[in-house]
């Protein structure tokens, strides 16, 4: 019975997003705001203690908020990335409504007390500063959800703005502060993206999961960090995407009007399972259900520009930056889409523009490299190749950049250094059979790269949907092994 209600709900999803969608211009979607919306930011609430602890269950209840707005019809709010940005600041408020492109700030403080806590939420005008309403809550701590829920149904009142159709009030039960606490700490590690910091998050869902085994969220933050992991080739394919689309799909059976596991479907159905409508469909039913989600977005940009649609990819990441102007990441897929769309000169300034905002992210750097290598400037390429080692010494992707430029250029002996380290390095971690046959490639080794590349498709690796972009094959594109193994991907022509 419980299979049959959630395959109804899954299938009028499904036909609303459908209804949605035909009404758009082909390939567009509505954008976050119209001329009536509203848009809000919701400032880091400050906890007023110095405990760590406590600095969690803050940062927790403003992502909470924030989840909530998110489902209000024409509300536009702010990403969590970007408005963290003014964490523990003394915000000029003019200034942070204009870097956010806001209306509207939520400010407020937390005190925790044993089991108790006092929230004051404010809601402030960011062109003048003025108060528009504030409101104090004492609540248990077993209640933050409750004052997330409080804090949301005022502000839909005060902007006279309503819940998606698509969303119902929940009937689950709240997970008790423990686990809630431990989800906190995960969603923490998350947010910072590193192989280390995206298994210790998987560490501490788990640990919520094992308290509260019907905590939906806490499976959704497992298939995220999977997500990622698989992504950026830190572990296998088959280690990465399955699990991402496991903890999904039970995401959603506990709790189907989540958005966030259905883009993690959608990434799977793309960048593993290689069926393209799946994907698409499942990132449009992720932005039906929660027009705020920035991710929903961005990995929706990846999809159409590995589909070579280019002005719809651009139109798409354009959404994702607009309700996180801030964040570095989203930058840097708009400067790749670019890359990929041939635009290297819009690409170079766009990653030089993300690297402003996040100096160290590597995948800026990596597509930077790309964008010079493209233009035959293999000093720049390799210096930036370079640079995006510098977060991750051993990231055999980066490894096997350097190692195709070595190649290319001649430099016969430093190329087989890299491979021979790749290698080596293959026995200790998982290193992507992509990234080998790369520096075959550039050795001018023809028969090993299409070697390689066989084995890449044996492991699934997610790099091969950019075989007919990726520039780095040159001649080897014309080899009728390499068209073979673009149709046994099945890459639309």
């Amino acid at each position: 019975m419980k299979k049959f209600i959630f395959a109804t709900i899954l299938i009028l999803i499904i036909a609303a997003v459908y209804l949605f969608f035909v009404k758009q211009k082909e390939g567009a979607i509505n954008s976050p705001v119209n001329g009536n919306d509203k848009s809000i930011a919701v400032i880091p609430f400050s906890s007023l203690s110095n405990d760590t602890a406590q600095e969690y269950f803050s940062d927790g209840l403003t992502e909470g908020i924030i989840n909530s707005l998110s489902h209000l019809k024409h509300l536009k709010v702010s990403a969590r990335n970007s408005v963290f940005k003014f964490r523990a600041k003394n915000i000029d408020e003019k200034e942070a409504g204009r870097e956010l492109g806001v209306q509207m700030l939520l400010e407020g403080t937390v005190q925790r007390q044993g089991d108790r806590v006092r929230v004051n939420a404010q809601l402030i005008n960011a062109e003048d500063g003025f108060t528009l309403w504030s409101e104090q809550y004492d609540e248990e701590a077993n209640d933050a959800f409750t004052i997330q829920d409080k804090i949301s149904g005022a502000l839909s009142k005060k902007l006279q703005v309503t819940v998606l159709n698509n969303v119902q009030e929940s009937t689950k039960k709240s997970p008790g502060i423990e686990a809630y606490e431990l989800y906190l700490k995960g969603r923490s590690f998350w947010n910072k993206r590193t192989p280390p910091n995206l298994k210790k998050a998987i560490d501490y869902f788990n640990q919520a999961i094992a308290i509260d085994s019907n905590y939906a969220l806490a499976f959704s933050g497992i298939a995220d960090c999977y997500t990622a992991l698989g992504y950026g080739s830190f572990i296998a394919p088959s280690d990465a995407f399955p699990k991402a689309l496991q903890a999904a799909v039970r995401a959603l059976q506990l709790d189907s009007t989540l958005a966030a596991p259905h883009a993690s479907i959608g990434y799977y159905r793309f960048y593993y399972d290689w069926d393209w409508a799946a994907a698409e469909q499942e990132f449009r039913i992720a932005i039906a259900l929660n027009p705020n989600y920035e991710l929903a977005y961005d990995w929706y940009g990846y999809y159409l520009t590995a589909m070579r649609r280019y002005d719809e990819a651009a139109s798409i990441f354009k959404k994702a930056a607009e309700l996180d102007p801030l964040s570095a990441p989203i930058m840097t897929d708009m400067g790749f889409s670019l890359y990929y769309g041939g635009r290297y000169d819009s690409a170079i300034k766009q990653l030089n523009a993300s690297l402003q905002l996040d100096p160290k992210l590597n995948l800026s750097h990596l597509w930077l490299g790309r964008s010079f290598e493209a233009q035959k400037k293999y000093k720049e390429a390799i210096t930036e190749y370079k640079n995006a080692l510098s977060a991750n010494a051993n990231w055999a992707v980066a490894l096997a950049a350097i190692g195709h430029v070595y190649g290319i250029t001649g430099d016969h002996q430093h190329a087989q250094e890299i491979l021979d380290s790749m290698m080596t390095l293959s026995a200790k971690q998982f290193v992507t059979a992509y990234g080998i046959a790369l520096v075959h490639a550039g050795l001018d080794d023809d028969k090993r790269s299409i070697e390689w590349l066989n084995k890449a498709y044996d492991e699934r690796s997610n790099w091969l949907v950019w075989l007919k972009t990726d520039t780095r094959w040159g001649s080897l594109k014309e080899d009728k092994r390499f068209v073979e193994l673009i149709n046994k991907v099945g890459l639309p022509q």
